[in-house]
């Protein structure tokens, strides 16, 4: 991403005051939210799997529903994965899996909803050095870095909370407040069962996250059920 406009990188997203930014060098939906899944049957026993990464308006709202650039949009992600980076393609298939069973579909959604509203990753950012499918496969790749670097499952196991058991939601908050020094959301279904985290995030410059407090506590409430995945 050398070759677009000149970008200030102290800029933070959501952050701007009365400066005119340029939509390239700090993002229109400047509120990210990373969505992480616990689905017992997919993915590894012991990770998080992941759900978007989602621009929100800075006080939280969503953007289009339908995404931001249809000339974008594409219901063939996988296969273009496949052939422009086999590697970050396996990795998808592992530590982004649809458990409806169409990864294809699931990673088209995504992109084609929430990537084309990452104003950063617009062709025109890159300038003449951008290649044909450059912002898609760096959407992708930027996910899989904040999942690896936010590592949910691993700071709930150094607070001694494990998959197969029941806790209180807000000795889960606490552990991983007290890790990323940030609120975080905690989702769960109708009967008590942890379903997602959710992390948000400013983004100082183009690239560089910086985490938030989230804007609620979640569904969780009382005592969670975490379950074993196999």
């Amino acid at each position: 991403m050398d070759d677009g406009p000149s970008c200030n990188r102290s800029v933070l997203s959501c952050h701007w005051g009365n400066q005119q930014v340029d939509t390239c060098c700090s993002p229109k939906y400047g509120l990210v939210v990373l969505a992480l899944q616990w689905v017992p049957g997919y993915g590894p026993d012991d990770e998080f799997t992941i759900h978007g990464l989602w621009p929100d308006t800075c006080s939280g709202g969503r953007a289009p529903s339908r995404g931001c650039d249809r000339t974008r949009s594409s219901n063939q992600v996988g296969n273009i994965l496949k052939r422009i980076n086999p590697d970050l393609h396996r990795k998808m298939r592992t530590y982004w899996p649809s458990y409806k069973g169409d990864d294809n579909w699931f990673w088209s959604h995504e992109w084609t909803k929430h990537g084309t509203c990452v104003s950063t990753l617009r062709p025109v950012c890159y300038g003449d050095g951008y290649r044909k499918f450059q912002d898609l496969e760096e959407y992708f790749e930027q996910v899989l870095y904040l999942r690896e670097d936010y590592d949910i499952y691993g700071v709930l196991n150094v607070a001694g909370i494990f998959p197969g058991g029941w806790y209180s939601s807000e000795s889960m908050r606490e552990a991983l407040q007290q890790f990323f020094k940030a609120k975080i959301m905690l989702n769960c279904n109708r009967g008590g069962q942890l379903s997602e985290i959710m992390l948000y995030f400013y983004v100082n410059g183009r690239e560089n996250y910086q985490i938030t407090d989230a804007l609620g506590k979640g569904s969780c409430r009382g005592a969670v059920w975490y379950p074993k995945k196999s």
